[in-house]
């Protein structure tokens, strides 16, 4: 009878396995999201998901990537002068393909990491992907800084505290928040929150940024700064109606890469544009074909000069800027 039990636990303890495995592999759940659902930790669930490897309930097999998106990605950094250009594959549902390229984007960041370093981020539906699924080999002493300012959301991704805390938690290092809104109501009291201490050395700080995690948003009204919940109806059908394809750290940008001037200008509590553009390593990811001005107007300005994006996207924007050469 005691050997029939020990089998039944045996069996019960693989089953468990496979069930998580299946969670994570086949149904896209990220490791927190399968703890919460069993009720473990979510370094339990990390732990259990090398031992289905190590088991061979699960196996990997490596599809190198095609010449195809090789030179795809080599020809962006060409176009746009960029450090780095990953192309990832297309198919599945769009949640998929924005969960890929951000695990794309965290693996890039895995591998130019190192100790005494201090990297910056915002917030926004794929920083926050990005930090769901980031994990380390080991807890680097590094910092972590937040450019932008808070959200009154209770949405994750608009939570600037709640994603630098759950990515600063990876490092041996401090989480340094920015208390202060994302938008203000008027350029006064930015110019007077600009002079408390508090903040002053907080922006001090941000100008020793090595590397940031960047968003690359449409300027519709699904973006971040429509759902900020600082804006009046009134001045969200203001920004409709300017000339931006994308917000960079709030800031509207046009497709030709220019700051355009909106109802948000001078309003905005995060790091400035051209102490952006000073940060070594600023990467940014975007998915979906729909975007392909905004990843133009990001790339175009020198926002970014890491770029992780889908092939279609990568392919629309290729002919997008040898169409804008040839008209001029």
């Amino acid at each position: 009878m005691a050997q029939n039990n020990l089998s039944n636990k045996s069996e019960n303890y693989e089953d468990m396995l496979i069930y998580i495995a299946e969670l994570y592999y086949l149904k896209g759940l990220s490791q927190q999201q399968i703890a919460d659902i069993t009720h473990q930790s979510r370094t339990n669930i990390s732990r259990l998901l090398k031992i289905c490897v190590e088991k061979g309930i699960v196996e990997f097999r490596i599809k190198k990537p095609t010449g195809k998106r090789v030179y795809t990605a080599s020809q962006l950094e060409q176009m746009f002068n960029l450090k780095k250009a990953i192309v990832v594959p297309n198919g599945g549902t769009s949640e998929q393909l924005r969960r890929r390229v951000a695990v794309e984007a965290g693996e890039y960041l895995g591998s130019i990491l190192k100790d005494d370093i201090l990297i910056g981020i915002n917030w926004g539906s794929t920083v926050y992907e990005i930090v769901k699924n980031f994990t380390v080999d080991r807890k680097y002493d590094i910092d972590v800084i937040q450019l932008l300012g808070g959200v009154n959301s209770k949405l994750r991704d608009a939570d600037g505290q709640h994603i630098l805390q759950a990515f600063s938690s990876n490092f041996n290092g401090t989480g340094y928040i920015l208390n202060a809104p994302f938008i203000v109501q008027n350029k006064e009291i930015k110019q007077l929150l600009m002079q408390e201490p508090p903040i002053k050395e907080h922006f001090s700080k941000m100008k020793k940024t090595d590397i940031a995690i960047l968003g690359i948003g449409n300027h519709t009204p699904q973006s971040s700064i429509y759902n900020s919940g600082y804006l009046t109806d009134e001045e969200m059908e203001m920004l409709k109606n300017d000339d931006a394809v994308t917000d960079i750290c709030g800031y509207g940008i046009d497709i030709e890469g220019n700051p355009v001037e909106t109802v948000t200008t001078g309003r905005i509590i995060g790091i400035e544009l051209d102490i952006l553009k000073t940060i070594p390593v600023r990467i940014g990811c975007l998915s979906g074909v729909e975007k392909s001005q905004a990843v133009l107007g990001a790339l175009r300005g020198g926002y970014i000069n890491v770029l992780v994006i889908d092939e279609e996207t990568a392919n629309a924007v290729m002919i997008a800027e040898v169409d804008n050469k040839h008209s001029k």
